[in-house]
């Protein structure tokens, strides 16, 4: 299994050491006092709030930040970016015109105004950046927003020109031609004041487009796509188990059952978060990944609001603006400053996804234990449904501190009035967020980016190492953990963006119990050691015998003794087999360190269903096998994430042996390279 750096197990996931808010909440603590403490654990929501509203350093000074739109400022980054970039500092001028998009005024609901020019200006400004260090889809990504809020017609000329050789590096030719042909278009009515200087830059754009000239045939290569995670026998759009599985409960007997028989590679679990956040306290996530999205940022938007906040597409920040962003984006630097974490996010996210009329019915739904009207707060209520009975006195006191903390920010966000704790409303909210907050202290899941180098030489021999990009509240984990936790788990667990998925790696027969977590409370004899012996089966299916052998065994011919068998097994015939399939072992392993992924795991997988044919489990060649199988299916899962980057960025297509729809080798591309084109129809 990859490692991983494990943040979960740190304590400042709620709140960072040293802090100002540690250096609050040590002080509350020290003036509650040990009988205080438990009174106020014990204590309703409205006689909590009157508690702590009564201790003077529990009244936080909390104020509503407001928008940095700043055309000044954002003129100054603008202006700074165009520096670095006349230095060949590309990644710094993208930085600078990333912040002058986020402070620069704008009319969102009217792109086309005049007033959006300079807003446009700097989009343009940033495409050259990318362009520049070969982000070629981000680059394509800003020429579209810097066209839509009405980038000057008189520039059109270098703004499509560019776009061309960013579609020409992504082998997107069609895209490329059309934007070269709209580039010359303009120059006649472009700032190039000279016919001479016009004709000049023409000839450019003219000596650019020759390379459509090479063949008749023009295509558009395909992208990479994000790596399946469809349920098994299920629909794309089918989210919890599989139908291949089933939970039985008979009394305190919890169980995951197979239903039907399970293959390797088939997805038995995908779960979405109720809520989730990005890392905001270490990992590869600060600044990359998308608040809302969690998808990795390349061409990012600013907050709409005029927050600090940026999102990695239009669509993502629109829909967070719909949502919680409408209340958060005022208060995110409140927890910033006083260093609370992703626990304490996931608890205010939890309520902000609330919208402020519908607090009372979900109140009622969580007393009554009642069924929700509708899906959105049906999912809400299996949230904060979630168990937290074993919470300590700690952890209850933390909850009511940070709940309170919210309280006041949701007060000057707009989400509910000053918290005075008179009006039913805040008693309502603040006892949805000490709940979520708990929740959040007990239920929070990592998420986790797997980190897959191009070079496999010698990677089953190294760890492969995933980083915490975000964490998420998945509502269905706890259930499903209390049926499949066991003494081996035989899946591995991955995430496609924010969904955690659950991929089988070893074969289940209908009616076995299907292990999703390894429960280390559950092992009986320690984990699964390799055996030295060989347990083989008996040559018949039907039977259910077997024979522990050494693996140097004189056995010959082994008769099984059960009367309605009686079949003589042939060990020596299989012991033949086992050397084979050690020698193919050790061509996977080969073609592994070669790159090749796909072959090694199909030659793994060969291997592992001949051995289970003939053994029973435990054995040590076999599991050396599995292992090696399993980690080439991190290895494609991270390879397709890198790819997503690299092929889908930058235009790399590297990698492309078996394509759909091939055509003969581009003369775009290296003659000598056995790389084929893909092909899209164009209607």
């Amino acid at each position: 299994m990859p490692g991983e750096i494990d943040k979960m197990s740190e304590p400042n996931i709620v709140y960072a050491k040293d802090s100002q808010f540690s250096q609050l909440y040590a002080t509350i603590k020290k003036k509650l006092g040990p009988a205080n403490i438990k009174k106020l654990c014990k204590s309703a929501p409205e006689e909590k709030l009157n508690i702590l509203a009564g201790i003077e350093d529990a009244n936080f000074d909390v104020t509503a930040n407001g928008s940095i739109k700043d055309e000044g400022k954002a003129l100054e980054f603008k202006e700074m970016g165009n520096q670095k970039f006349r230095e060949n500092k590309y990644g710094e001028a993208f930085h600078f015109y990333t912040q002058a998009l986020q402070h620069c005024p704008v009319y969102l609901d009217n792109p086309t105004h005049a007033f959006n020019k300079p807003y446009s200006i700097i989009w343009a400004n940033r495409s050259a950046s990318l362009d520049s260090v070969g982000l070629y889809t981000a680059c394509i990504n800003d020429i579209e927003m810097a066209l839509k809020f009405g980038y000057p017609r008189e520039f059109w000329y270098k703004l499509y020109k560019r776009k061309g050789h960013a579609h020409i590096k992504m082998k997107q030719y069609l895209l490329a031609r059309e934007a070269l042909e709209v580039s010359l278009k303009n120059v006649g009515r472009s700032d190039i004041k000279k016919e001479k200087d016009r004709d000049n830059y023409r000839m450019r754009v003219r000596k650019q487009m020759t390379i459509f000239n090479v063949t008749k045939t023009l295509y558009n290569v395909e992208i990479y796509e994000k790596f399946d995670s469809v349920l098994a026998d299920g629909q794309p759009q089918d989210k919890g188990l599989s139908s291949k599985v089933k939970m039985n409960e008979d009394g305190d007997k919890c169980e995951l059952v197979a239903e039907k028989d399970v293959f390797q590679e088939e997805n038995l679990a995908v779960l979405e978060p109720y809520v989730a956040v990005v890392n905001v306290s270490g990992g590869r996530a600060g600044g990359k990944i998308c608040p809302h999205s969690l998808e990795k940022m390349f061409s990012s938007v600013p907050c709409r609001f005029g927050g600090e906040e940026l999102f990695e597409s239009e669509k993502s920040r629109d829909e967070a603006a719909l949502s919680y962003q409408q209340y958060e984006w005022k208060i995110q630097k409140n927890l910033t400053n006083m260093g609370l974490e992703e626990k304490v996010r996931l608890a205010l996210r939890m309520v902000t996804l609330i919208k402020p009329d519908d607090v009372a019915t979900l109140a009622d739904l969580l007393k009554n234990l009642e069924s929700a009207p509708e899906d959105r707060l049906k999912i809400a209520a299996d949230t904060f449904r979630l168990t937290v009975q074993d919470s300590s006195e700690e952890e209850e006191l933390l909850a009511s501190v940070v709940g309170f903390y919210l309280l006041k920010n949701l007060a000057v966000s707009g989400y509910i009035n000053s918290p005075t704790g008179s009006s039913k409303l805040e008693v309502e909210v603040y006892n949805l967020l000490t709940r979520a907050m708990l929740v959040a202290i007990k239920h929070t899941s990592g998420i986790k980016l797997m980190n897959v180098t191009s070079e496999k030489k010698g990677i089953l021999d190294t760890e492969l190492v995933t980083d915490v990009c975000g964490y998420g509240i998945y509502p269905q984990l706890y259930n499903i953990k209390k049926h499949s936790s066991g003494e081996s788990s035989h899946v591995i667990e991955w995430f496609s963006t924010k969904k955690m998925v659950f991929t089988s790696f070893r074969r289940i027969e209908q009616g076995s119990p299907v292990c999703l977590f390894t429960d280390e409370n559950k092992l009986k004899n320690g984990k699964e050691k390799p055996a030295d012996l060989i347990t083989f089966r008996c040559g018949n299916d039907l039977c259910k015998n077997s024979f522990p052998l050494k693996e140097n065994t004189k056995e010959k011919i082994i008769t099984c003794p059960l009367d309605e068998c009686g079949l003589k097994t042939n060990i020596w015939d299989r012991l033949r087999q086992i050397q084979k399939l050690k020698k193919d072992f050790t061509s996977g392993k080969e073609e592994l360190n070669k790159g090749d992924v796909i072959l090694a795991k199909d030659i793994f997988k060969d291997v592992i269903e001949e051995w289970d044919r003939m053994i029973l489990r435990p054995y040590r060649e076999l599991m050396s096998v599995e292992d090696a199988y399993v980690k080439t299916l991190f290895c494609e899962r991270g390879d397709r994430e890198r790819l997503l980057v690299e092929g889908n960025q930058m235009g790399k297509i590297t990698g492309y042996k078996k394509p759909v729809n091939v055509m003969e080798p581009s003369p775009f591309e290296n003659p000598d390279s056995d790389i084929k084109s893909r092909m899209v129809e164009i209607k």
